[in-house]
């Protein structure tokens, strides 16, 4: 095994540099991994561009979508079940204590003591990462199966994250859902709504390319809301009800009234995307009060979520690959940063 790396070092606001460094030699209880694929997050670019670094101390590899190789064990690690060196897995980013009162009550991805790659530890954009020994002990490490490629699995974590958000928008057979947002969350959640028995799932989105591929993964209208109205499509198809389910894939908060306003008394929203700043949006109460709305947030995901995810994928339930719209070395990860940025593709893949 090489003794030097290459790793992407998030070095401040809009600085990221590629530098060699050590191989981490894994230490009591430590297991390292060779990166295969880490996919760029939204969160990434939020980061880089110094608008989310708390708790990222510079230099950090960023980085937490992402599937790898167990290539050595520090003493005592070998006997994790599962795991020995030579196994594929992904992980989830969030690093939990699993005594604190919220993961105690099954919200772990709440915990008090939450810890993450990519943040307080180096991420998935290197060659080498190590995971530390207090994570390998609460079984972060997920095996990957032969049958899905590394590129695929690192999609586990976003999609987990979907996962939770359709457990609180409780989507049940014959529903009529509204996805705000074709971007992979949106085309995660039309697949998944699909699965869950929607009997329709109309996208609102505004690029043509997007509602093409939100039509292929199995939504039964795509909309151009800058040029129709989304409540007289979902009106049509609901008849003239509202819809029984509205996501927001999307973080913009002027569209929250418009979810309320789009959904049928006692109908669920769920405000899935992250909101830039402190993410204020004017609703009505009254919309809420009287219709008697359901309205959900979605954050992260818990480890029960990622071993759905992670299943489903294995599986073939949810369509990976037609998500990876672009691959990129290592050496060339400022390129795929900006094309994650510029919302040219869809999940950007780097592969260490």
């Amino acid at each position: 095994m090489a003794t030097t790396m290459q790793g992407a070092f998030f070095l401040g606001p809009n600085e990221m540099a590629l530098r060699d460094v050590p191989v981490p030699v894994p230490g009591p209880g430590e297991v390292l991994l060779r990166v295969g694929a880490c996919a760029v997050c939204g969160t990434d670019l939020r980061i880089l561009s110094g608008g989310k670094t708390r708790g990222v101390v510079p230099p950090r590899v960023l980085g937490h979508e992402i599937a790898a190789t167990v290539v050595a064990h520090g003493d005592g690690a070998e006997a994790i079940p599962g795991v020995p060196v030579g196994t594929r897995v992904t992980l989830p980013p969030g690093i939990t204590c699993g005594a604190c009162r919220f993961c105690v009550i099954g919200l772990e991805n709440h915990c008090t003591r939450r810890e993450a790659f990519g943040y307080k530890y180096d991420g998935g954009f290197a060659e080498y990462m190590l995971v530390p020994a207090h994570a390998a002990r609460r079984r972060i490490l997920f095996r990957v199966p032969d049958t899905l490629p590394d590129a695929e699995a690192s999609l586990a974590e976003p999609l987990a994250c979907v996962v939770n958000g359709q457990r609180k928008s409780q989507v049940t057979v014959g529903d009529v859902v509204l996805v705000a947002g074709a971007g992979p969350i949106g085309l995660m959640h039309v697949q998944m709504s699909r699965l869950a028995g929607a009997r329709a799932v109309i996208v609102s989105e505004p690029s043509a390319a997007r509602r093409e591929q939100a039509l292929s993964m199995g939504a039964t209208e795509a909309i151009d809301p800058t040029a129709h109205d989304v409540g007289d499509a979902i009106r049509a198809r609901s008849g003239g009800y509202g819809a029984d389910v509205a996501i927001a894939a999307i973080g913009v908060p002027g569209l929250v009234m418009d979810l309320l306003r789009w959904v049928r008394p006692g109908g669920r929203v769920n405000l899935f995307a992250g909101y830039a700043g402190a993410g204020e949006a004017t609703i009505s109460a009254n919309l809420i009060h009287y219709g008697e709305l359901i309205v959900t947030g979605t954050s992260a995901c818990t480890s029960e979520d990622f071993r759905v995810a992670l299943g489903l994928l294995s599986e073939g339930r949810i369509d990976a690959s037609a998500l990876v719209s672009h691959r990129f070395p290592l050496a060339a990860v400022h390129e795929a940063f900006d094309v994650t940025r510029r919302g040219a593709g869809l999940r950007v893949v780097v592969t260490p």
